[in-house]
């Protein structure tokens, strides 16, 4: 019998090992990553609210995955932010570089273009096969701020938010791109702030009861171009268009075009693939919504390999609380008895925390920890 396979990360413990089973990856039932309809989500009937809260808390305790349908975003508005990023990225690279990440003067590395070979999320997989466009809040594009508001941001507010004086990277992007990328970004808020109220109600809250944490919210964005994957190997590593990892924030809303290439990692070790679904986003938990929840709400391993033969692109849009909040386990999702595993933490913090761990694993790779696979989640 030959010795099992280990999947390698990193997690917020550090470098960690999780056994993989010995088969290919297969498509994923609806019972382990289901379709929740958020048609209640609009509706003025609480009880309709609070059913759709208890599928969600059993999606998000479970698989940590979900498809969302029915969530009032006009599928011609992804389409066109699809069509617009696909046209800027097959331009030239030159065309490109100005919007290159390493040009900007606040928030380099953090927001603008990265090309080809530019990221290896997970060291012991290849290098990601991908290029992207990342972005970080701005209340500028924020429907729910008027220009006065922004006059008047908390200085504690204001120290995570800023920009580039130049507003890079849209400064350096065509209007054809940014015009309708920022369009979707903005009814993507709109959502995202809909849908915390009734997570609210799935942790035990009140349903306003997230609601100022989300006033100047940290969503990110990321729009990711996969070129095809001509072969599986890379240097003997695993070939990868974006590696296997956790998302570090609440959860993330995605929208991936009808390619495919998503895998989701599930408890016994078996990758399984999140196939599209139209008119549907992706949702999945992320490290800190497993920390406040006390470890109930799972955050799950996954990656994205596209063998189609063609082109895929996805936008992934990763909510969190705002970045100068701070948040411990909430009282909420705590049994009788039962104490809390984590201290309260800022979210600024968190997120550079998850950095460094990143960074320091792919120097030295560290000292791996097993995991158990029916406590792949704890941490």
């Amino acid at each position: 019998m030959s010795p099992p396979e280990y999947l390698h990360l990193a997690s917020p413990l550090g470098p960690i090992s999780r056994p993989l089973l010995p088969h290919p990856p297969r498509d994923a039932l609806p019972s382990e990553i289901p379709i929740i309809n958020l048609t209640p989500l609009f509706s003025d009937d609480l009880p309709s609210r609070q059913h759709l809260a208890s599928q969600i808390r059993q999606a998000a305790t479970t698989s940590g995955f979900m498809y969302i349908s029915h969530h009032g975003i006009p599928l011609s508005l992804f389409l066109t932010a699809r069509n617009a990023s696909l046209d800027w990225f097959r331009s030239p690279l030159e065309a490109k570089l100005p919007a290159n990440t390493n040009n900007s003067l606040k928030n380099k590395g953090v927001v603008g273009y990265r090309p080809r070979q530019t990221q290896h999320i997970n060291p012991w997989e290849s290098v990601d096969v991908r290029e992207s466009f990342s972005w970080r809040y701005d209340p500028a594009y924020d429907p729910l701020h008027s220009p006065s508001d922004l006059e008047n941001i908390p200085d504690e507010v204001k120290r995570y938010i800023d920009h580039d004086n130049d507003g890079f990277p849209w400064s350096r992007t065509p209007k054809e791109f940014s015009g309708p990328v920022i369009e979707l970004y903005q009814a993507v808020l709109k959502l995202g702030r809909e849908l915390v109220r009734v997570m609210a109600l799935a942790l035990g809250l009140e349903e306003d009861g997230l609601d100022g944490r989300f006033e100047f919210p940290d969503v990110g964005v990321a729009v990711n171009y996969y070129p095809p994957i001509a072969a599986t190997k890379d240097e003997g590593k695993e070939k990868v268009s974006i590696g296997s990892h956790t998302d570090f924030q609440l959860f993330t809303l995605l929208y991936q075009d009808s390619v495919g290439g998503l895998q989701v990692l599930d408890r016994e070790g078996q990758w399984l693939n999140a196939r599209p679904v139209e008119g549907t986003l992706v949702v999945n938990f992320g490290d800190y919504m497993q920390r406040i929840t006390n470890g109930k709400w799972v955050s799950t391993v996954h990656r994205v390999v596209n063998n189609s033969g063609r082109e895929r692109l996805s936008m992934a849009f990763f909510w969190g609380f705002g970045l100068h909040e701070r948040c411990g386990v909430l009282d909420s999702v705590l049994e009788e008895g039962e104490e809390k595993k984590y201290d309260e933490v800022g979210c600024w913090e968190w997120v550079q925390r998850r950095i460094e761990m990143m960074r320091e694993v792919k120097k030295g790779l560290g000292n791996i920890t097993p995991e158990k696979p029916l406590s792949m989640h704890s941490q």
